[in-house]
């Protein structure tokens, strides 16, 4: 009794330490939510239109991962096409200040994500 305690024991304790290791993963480009689109400026028509884009690229992905016609390959080529679509959608709604906003953030977020990589 006593050896399957410990052996429950030192399981459940390799299990917490492994999961403890996992560091939150850091963004690594834009949010793209309305706290940052506020952020930079957007008013609340562009917020709108925004999340809109976003919900329509949502129900187009789901649809393509849920095509028993399509395989994998097939569904990860279509899927990149409607992230794509959806990136140049939302930047089309933004003005240049904006624009230029939302690529210093993602290169400045790209250039943090590189340096803890390298760590």
């Amino acid at each position: 009794m006593k050896k399957l305690l410990l052996t429950l024991f030192i399981a459940c304790f390799t299990v917490v330490f492994a999961n403890a290791q996992d560091a939150p993963k850091k963004p690594t480009s834009f949010a793209w939510n309305k706290a940052a689109l506020t952020e930079i400026g957007c008013n609340a028509d562009q917020i709108k239109k925004i999340a809109t884009i976003k919900k329509d690229a949502t129900e187009k992905r789901t649809k393509i991962e849920a095509d028993a016609t399509l395989d994998e390959k097939a569904k990860k080529t279509a899927i990149k096409a409607v992230v794509k679509e959806r990136n140049e959608a939302m930047m089309a709604e933004l003005n240049d200040e904006q624009k230029k906003k939302v690529e210093e953030i993602n290169a400045k977020l790209k250039e943090e994500a590189k340096a803890a990589g390298n760590q």
